[in-house]
């Protein structure tokens, strides 16, 4: 496994928890592609650095994000998989929820070129050409 990407990744997070937007952006190459899940409230595709900041701060201006863990890496050569599990809480209501969720990250030269969020791993796994353990073709 590309430990070195899954830092990538890591750094991405530790910004974006940290309130330090600027620190997470160094993580993404300037083309980045970041799409949220299709069903969510802040659905839609996030392009370049302008684009994730704007989509981060968004996301900020909501919620504090309490932590944010990798429960599966799964490594696929220049892209990888997560299964992550945020936790947040309303600014305005206080309210702490957790969202499970599985990512597929494509990378460039050290920095990552693409992001798609999913609701299952199964999504991710397939979007990056793998198949799910018991899926058939």
């Amino acid at each position: 496994m590309s430990q070195e990407n899954v830092e990538i990744v890591r750094g991405v997070y530790a910004g974006w928890v940290d309130g330090d937007v600027s620190s997470a952006i160094e993580h993404l190459d300037p083309a980045v592609v970041w799409e949220a899940i299709a069903d969510a409230p802040d659905a839609g595709t996030y392009r370049g650095h302008a684009g994730v900041r704007r989509y981060m701060e968004d996301w900020l201006g909501d919620f504090d994000i309490l932590s944010m863990d990798f429960e599966e890496v799964i490594d696929a050569g220049d892209r990888l998989v997560i299964a992550q599990r945020a936790r947040t809480r309303g600014k305005g209501s206080g309210i702490e929820t957790e969202l499970p969720y599985a990512v597929a990250y494509w990378f460039r030269s050290g920095t990552i070129l693409e992001i798609k969020e999913f609701r299952t791993k199964d999504e991710a796994l397939e979007a990056v050409g793998l198949s799910a353990p018991g899926a058939h073709a």
